[in-house]
């Protein structure tokens, strides 16, 4: 089977799945976030123990307890926070190496931050703002602009190399991907469809476009950091989870966290 139909079939078969826990929400949403926490900690320590950092795998327990503990216990989110850095800097200190153990220090917080704490946020986004369907919009999204900016980049790419994490990626391409979710709201605004207020529907636009490449970025810095094409080959066709799902971990947690801000301020 080739890599195209690898693709497309995985597709055919993640796609309904993603549509029945987005309309359930609730348990099916925490279970699967779970997964992801589960298999994308997997994931990143699989990456950098071929960096020559090795991470513990019990950290994917630890993770996973965490990633429950921040969707059920809201509020105390610092002293969580501080708890996860303890363990880790306790570790750290109980395996001390020379050369290795400040590193993998940052590593197991950045991992747990990446891998438990995104997921947990956005099990709360679909969860406490349910009635406004914001995950859906938001993988609609970062769907219609990792496609305008794949396009944009092939068409009208000419400024390349504008990072050396992904040196295929052009400037043309990022800004083609930041404007088209404000393109759709301008066509709402002037078909006057009245979806969600207009502030919502400004940081959805802010999440896709800036922080969904942002993720996009990210994982790619991880992967040439690790010498590795792919986080995993879970996903035939597709690569691994975190591959998949490094866009939406950036913009949805981003997306809670501004919804929380805007709503205390109001």
């Amino acid at each position: 089977m080739s890599e195209l139909a690898k693709r497309v079939l995985v597709a055919v078969i993640l796609i309904p799945i993603v549509l029945i826990v987005l309309y359930y929400r609730d348990l099916p949403l925490i279970i699967t976030l779970l997964i992801i926490t589960f298999l994308g900690s997997w994931e990143y320590a699989q990456m950098l123990n071929k960096a020559g950092i090795k991470i513990h795998y019990v950290w994917l327990v630890f993770n996973s307890l965490f990633y429950l503990a921040f969707v059920y216990i809201k509020g105390k989110d610092l002293s969580l926070l501080w708890l996860v850095l303890f363990l880790a800097i306790g570790e750290a200190i109980l395996t001390w190496e020379k050369e290795l153990s400040v590193p993998r220090l940052f590593a197991v917080f950045f991992g747990f931050v990446y891998t438990a704490l995104f997921p947990a946020l956005i099990a709360r986004l679909g969860l406490y703002y349910a009635e406004h369907n914001f995950l859906l919009a938001l993988i609609l999204l970062i769907w219609i602009v990792d496609s305008v900016a794949y396009f944009a980049g092939i068409k009208i790419g000419k400024h390349r190399n504008i990072t050396a994490i992904s040196p295929q990626k052009s400037l043309e391409g990022f800004i083609a991907g930041v404007l088209a979710p404000w393109l759709i709201l301008i066509i709402l605004y002037i078909c006057k469809v009245e979806i969600l207020p207009f502030s919502y529907l400004a940081l959805l636009a802010v999440a896709s476009g800036i922080f969904g490449q942002i993720g996009d970025l990210a994982e790619s810095m991880l992967k040439r950091f690790c010498k590795v094409k792919n986080s995993s080959n879970l996903l035939p066709g597709h690569g691994g989870i975190l591959d998949r799902c490094d866009s939406c971990l950036f913009a949805g947690s981003f997306l809670y966290c501004a919804l929380e801000i805007l709503t205390k301020v109001r």
